[in-house]
């Protein structure tokens, strides 16, 4: 069996997987962060608000899948 490339995914699947870390970084805010109060210890948080923490997840999200997504180099030669 043949090993699939992120990149040779329908485009559907590598959202949703991109959706899926998105969830979880949801929950981990919701159910640990929020919860047990250790946004004191997070500069920028805001309680349940979208805050700096969650855009710079956003952010790093998107970088990570534009680099995934993108097919390897050709190789000349």
């Amino acid at each position: 069996m043949e090993r699939i490339a992120f990149h040779q995914l329908p485009r559907w699947v590598r959202l949703a997987a991109v959706l899926t870390v998105f969830n979880t970084w949801v929950l981990i805010a919701e159910f640990v962060i929020d919860r047990y109060g250790l946004d004191e210890y997070l500069p920028f948080y805001r309680y349940g608000d979208i805050c700096l923490w969650d855009i710079a997840i956003i952010i790093g999200l998107v970088v990570a899948y534009r680099r995934a997504s993108r097919p390897p180099d050709m190789v000349a030669g």
